[in-house]
């Protein structure tokens, strides 16, 4: 099935550190989704790992900085800046965090790829989002679903 979705008209996730807006679910595709992500000013993403899937970043709007951390001490082990018209590649395995750098929101397109397929136990966004919810306190709290416009 082909998908063609404005980047604009997501569904937001609303998170305490950022917003996911989804634009294309994994239920649609053998092992990808799409997002447009955003973060304010001055926020970041939490320091996190992905098991099962490596990311592409799209940079649309503004300017960020990409923590990548290593070891039980969650050591810096290098910083990344990107912007506008920048694509990032991150693998599986690597803790990261995303910063925004500058005083417009930092926007940019996640796509996760699942080189195994997407995860049985979560085929769609909603049962990922769902699990998120219940192992992250923050998330827990903050995470509430939306309309698109």
């Amino acid at each position: 099935m082909v998908v063609v979705k404005n980047m604009r008209r997501g569904v937001p996730y609303r998170w305490p550190t950022h917003t996911n807006a989804l634009l294309i679910d994994r239920k649609h595709t053998r092992g990808t989704e799409v997002f447009l992500t955003t973060i304010m000013p001055g926020r970041s993403t939490h320091p996190h790992v992905h098991e099962s899937n490596e990311q592409l970043y799209i940079a649309v709007n503004g300017c960020g900085e990409i923590v990548f951390r290593t070891g039980s001490g969650a050591r810096c082990v290098r910083t990344v800046t990107f912007k506008k018209d920048d694509v990032v590649f991150i693998p599986m395995h690597e803790s990261h965090q995303v910063f925004c750098r500058g005083t417009a929101p930092l926007r940019y397109i996640t796509v996760d790829i699942f080189p195994a397929g997407k995860p049985a136990d979560e085929p769609t966004w909603a049962a990922h989002a769902a699990r998120l919810r219940k192992e992250t306190r923050a998330a827990a709290a903050g995470c509430r679903r939306t309309r698109g416009r």
